[in-house]
């Protein structure tokens, strides 16, 4: 069966997500910035839609949930 495996980076907010069919609970990897700090955010069905709020892992002064940066 395929596991999607769902982490946000602390560092620049991007989400990452892994599909396989191994088990990744012991994963740790990088961002594409570089940065060794994701958070696991959700494993589901891999063949399931990505529907996840991020708001919560998300520190409050790298992002602003549902903002226009160009106010």
């Amino acid at each position: 069966m395929w596991l999607r495996y769902d982490y946000v980076c602390g560092d620049c907010d991007a989400l990452t997500e892994i599909t396989t069919l191994k088990n990744l609970d012991q994963w740790r990897g990088w961002c594409s910035c570089g940065s060794p700090n994701l958070t696991w955010i959700s494993t589901s069905d891999g063949n399931a839609p990505i529907i996840t709020d991020v708001s919560k892992v998300t520190p409050s002064t790298l992002v602003k949930i549902n903002s226009n940066p160009y106010n």
